[in-house]
């Protein structure tokens, strides 16, 4: 008798790849680079495009993908892997609330009320600030000095938050209840 051939590997699902992942979970090279492409932004139609597809019809793919549900378990885990690896902690954003509500703009300036160099202002008051606009005065077309406007981001709005965290503003709710006799005894019955 002849030998018999050596058999294909089973396309079923649940069965296991060379590489140990079942084939319902593995993704073709493709759509593993459009998950990376599209945690960039997430924008469909562009990470799409990054990942080699068509332009012409990068935005039906990037729908057909987004609805595929391999890609979408790919993208919510690749999701939670970056997150754990960024590592905010309820804490950070607790801190950097503080921050804003506790930073002196004054800071930005030197003593004689010209405006600091970035490098030069502390860290706390480079990470609370909105923006910063510098404008050249001038007289005649010639400079005759320059005005600074530095911006912090919302304070009001830091406190605000702060204070919802601590349960600071807390809404009393005052309430008359009428109850008589005979209902109390209708109850009971």
């Amino acid at each position: 008798m002849g030998s018999t051939p050596p058999r294909k590997p089973s396309t079923r699902p649940g069965r296991k790849t060379p590489a140990g992942e079942s084939r319902a979970q593995a993704l073709t090279p493709n759509q593993e680079r459009f998950v990376q492409e599209y945690l960039v932004d997430l924008n469909g139609k562009q990470a799409a495009m990054r990942a080699g597809y068509s332009e012409r019809s990068a935005e039906v793919t990037a729908s057909k993908l987004l609805r595929n549900p391999k890609v979408q378990e790919s993208v919510a885990a690749a999701k939670a892997a970056r997150a754990e690896r960024v590592e905010v902690k309820a804490d950070d954003v607790l801190r950097e609330l503080l921050l804003i509500a506790r930073t002196d703009i004054g800071d930005a300036f030197s003593p004689t009320g010209a405006l600091l160099p970035l490098k030069e202002m502390p860290a706390h008051l480079r990470r609370a600030i909105s923006s910063i606009e510098v404008e050249q005065l001038t007289v005649d077309g010639e400079a005759i000095g320059t005005v600074a406007k530095v911006k912090l981001w919302d304070k009001p709005k830091s406190l605000e938050l702060l204070g919802k965290h601590l349960r600071l503003f807390v809404d009393k709710v005052e309430t008359t209840v009428q109850f008589s006799h005979e209902d109390a005894l209708g109850e009971l019955e």
